[in-house]
């Protein structure tokens, strides 16, 4: 479904324009970048070396809150997002989206979009696994706003005040937070 190299050149349209935070930021753009050129399919899942994933940042509909999981794996409190799936994605958009519905179990009506772009890039380090070695997340990072009313387990996912986050020992969660909260005083 998804058109690799339309993809591909989208992707690197948006890095060359995007307008990065700081200077870890701006090498991520540019790391990021630089692995797109370089690989054939740098959205593929499977390719050991790192892949492009999306993230899927939700806000409570008061727009004071982020919503986090329970990452088992890595045992820790995250925003949603995963990898694209070719053959569903159409684009780094949708595959937020889809994974946004897939971790959540809202269904596509109950949020929208805050931003058709991603609002942050990250790479950040995914520890190996028994069959799968240590490898980069190129991850391009969209907001999105809870529309309808939702319950979530407790124990599973938490809302987390976007002004705790700005103070959070994650530079990368701090990060995302104060764009969130820089595109929420703007609109």
């Amino acid at each position: 479904m998804m058109k690799v190299d339309q993809q591909k050149q989208f992707t690197l349209e948006f890095l060359q324009t995007y307008r990065a935070a700081d200077e870890v930021e701006l090498e991520h753009v540019q790391t990021t970048e630089a692995f797109i050129q370089a690989q054939p399919n740098p959205f593929d899942p499977l390719l050991p070396i790192g892949h492009i994933t999306v993230s899927a940042i939700l806000l409570d509909q008061a727009q004071e809150n982020i919503l986090f999981h329970h990452h088992l794996k890595l045992d820790r409190w995250l925003q949603f997002g995963g990898h694209i799936e070719p053959d569903q994605d159409r684009n780094t958009l949708q595959a937020a989206i889809r994974e946004l519905m897939e971790e959540t179990g809202l269904s596509v009506v109950a949020f929208g979009v805050v931003s058709g772009d991603p609002i942050d890039v990250d790479v950040h380090l995914i520890p190996a696994r028994a069959d799968f070695p240590a490898h980069p997340h190129h991850d391009l990072r969209y907001v999105f706003k809870l529309i309808l009313p939702a319950k979530f387990d407790e124990t599973s996912f938490k809302w987390i005040p976007i002004r705790e986050l700005l103070a959070w020992e994650d530079p990368s969660i701090q990060r995302f937070a104060q764009k969130v909260h820089l595109l929420l005083t703007e609109l």
